[in-house]
């Protein structure tokens, strides 16, 4: 998952211009690696080591303003680099070159490659051409969030619940725990009166009919494996405030704390599913925005334009087979074990796995949905051959 959708790499001689370019980008919902925005989260860190993570493995994109002066510095050469190495890595457009001077050479940037020239173009209209080539590659910007909630909804154990009140009811019944109680209280769902509701109403509905479909209750898991017939029984509005819920619901518990690695994730696939329908897209935007701080732990956010999470795999063929290193995004996943530390991937290290079997258990170990998982093995071995990891090494939580 990357941080940035754009990383800027400059000379700080041409700092005036890059400066107007990232304030821009910022106020049109890019989120841009620009140091001065970043003073803070730099303060004290290595680096040497913090920018080769940036500019290799954190952004979309990555924008070089190329002048004499940047060619001569060290650090720019130390950014380029790494920008170079990702983008040899990948085999795609990821360095988008922009000259100041267009007869200076930098290594690596071959004039064959399509750029723009900055001697006459305002950085403003320039951080327009950049919008739009992300916008074509489908990066979504979110310049606003759409819907807000409450913080007794958000934390919906706090949701006041009023005695005769319709929607208090249902709340009520369907938290009982009891599929008796809670099959009648989703039909009742159906027939409110949308226009006397509120949206943190229908917000928490949508939170407990998916705690419902979790617990097993089968009205609530039909409601789930049929979302898009379901939601057109609803007005558009609602509908999306009753998603969005859903959404939360698996990422967010009770008081509103994000779960972890603990997602309610037995319905993930089926919100995923959803996530190219034009009607809901702010609703994407919505869940996005609030699952943005937890973006290093997830190895894929809903989005518009799917993402996915690409594997590669390192296996050493011994006897038996040994996986060597498990890398996502480039970082890898693979820790040393203790015997004095819980192992949540004791399954990985300690049983062993087929090659076949791997992507539905990372799936599953990782909260992955279906279809957003890519692997790839550096050997061509049958899907029946068994593997293991090192002695001493397990899978660790995901960080990307």
């Amino acid at each position: 998952m990357k941080k940035y959708h754009v990383a800027l790499s400059f000379a700080g001689e041409d700092r005036n211009f890059v400066d107007n370019v990232a304030r821009r980008l910022q106020d049109c919902g890019v989120k841009v690696f620009y140091d001065k925005f970043e003073e803070t989260n730099l303060w004290g860190k290595d680096l040497y080591t913090y920018l080769s993570d940036v500019y290799q493995n954190q952004a979309f994109f990555t924008v070089m303003f190329i002048s004499e002066d940047y060619k001569r510095k060290l650090w720019t050469n130390h950014e380029r680099t790494n920008a170079q190495a990702r983008a040899f890595s990948e085999n795609r457009e990821y360095i988008l070159p922009a000259f100041f001077d267009t007869s200076v050479e930098v290594p690596g940037v071959l004039k064959t490659t399509g750029y723009v020239d900055l001697s006459t173009l305002p950085p403003e209209e320039f951080a327009d051409k950049i919008i739009d080539k992300l916008e074509k590659s489908n990066v979504l910007l979110i310049t606003e969030v759409h819907y807000s909630y409450s913080d007794v909804a958000r934390a919906d154990v706090d949701f006041p619940l009023r005695d005769g009140d319709e929607v208090s009811e249902i709340i009520t019944a369907l938290r009982s725990n009891n599929w008796y109680t809670q099959n009648p209280a989703i039909e009742k769902i159906f027939k409110l009166d949308w226009k006397t509701r509120t949206s943190d109403e229908a917000f928490v509905l949508g939170r407990n009919i998916y705690q419902c479909a979790d617990g097993g209750e089968r009205r609530a898991e039909a409601i789930m494996n049929d979302l898009r017939r379901e939601f057109a029984k609803f007005p558009d509005e609602w509908a999306t405030h009753i998603l969005n819920g859903m959404f939360y619901e698996a990422y967010f518990n009770h008081e509103g704390k994000f779960r972890g690695s603990k997602l309610k994730s037995k319905f993930l696939s089926h919100l995923f599913a959803i996530e190219t329908v034009a009607k809901f897209e702010k609703s994407i935007a919505y869940i996005q925005y609030v699952l943005d701080p937890y973006r290093g732990s997830l190895g894929v956010l809903p989005n518009k334009s799917p993402e996915v999470l690409r594997i590669r795999v390192k296996i050493e063929e011994k006897d038996p087979p040994v996986v060597t290193s498990i890398k996502a995004q480039e970082k890898e996943q693979l820790v040393t074990s203790s015997e004095d530390l819980d192992d949540p991937g004791w399954r990985f290290s300690y049983r062993g796995f087929t090659l076949d079997g791997f992507p539905e258990q990372l799936m599953k170990f990782w909260n992955i949905p279906e279809e957003h998982l890519e692997i790839d093995y550096d050997k061509d071995l049958p899907g029946t051959t068994k593997v293991h990891l090192p002695k001493g090494t397990t899978l660790g939580q995901l960080k990307v």
